[in-house]
């Protein structure tokens, strides 16, 4: 688990492998534990919010490649992934807090 606090909001925590992903986006280095200072955050968010921009447009299927969907029995349906931009909504917030309150990030 990677968690990341800040003393403007809660903690916000993520399996191993999104926290790394999301710390990639902002430019940050993968140690743990690491923290960034207040003045860091808004290039940190800057980039993470640009690099999820990016994602989202390259996970946009092609109108005509988009798969009809076809009825299933309960048995077969599977769950919907949860896109990265959705689970990086907390991180956000959290930087966006800090952002405000001019505080520092730390992640462990």
């Amino acid at each position: 688990m990677v968690t990341f606090k800040s003393k403007a909001s809660r903690d916000v925590d993520y399996h191993t492998n999104v926290g790394m992903q999301l710390l990639k986006m902002m430019g940050r280095d993968t140690k743990l534990p690491s923290a960034m200072f207040a003045d860091d955050v808004p290039e940190a968010l800057a980039r993470l919010k640009q690099a999820l921009a990016e994602l989202a447009e390259d996970d946009a299927p092609e109108p005509e490649q988009a798969a009809p969907k076809t009825p299933a029995s309960d048995d077969e349906e599977k769950p919907e992934r949860v896109s990265l931009k959705v689970r990086a909504k907390p991180l956000l917030t959290l930087l966006h807090k800090a952002q405000e309150a001019n505080v520092g990030v730390m992640w462990e």
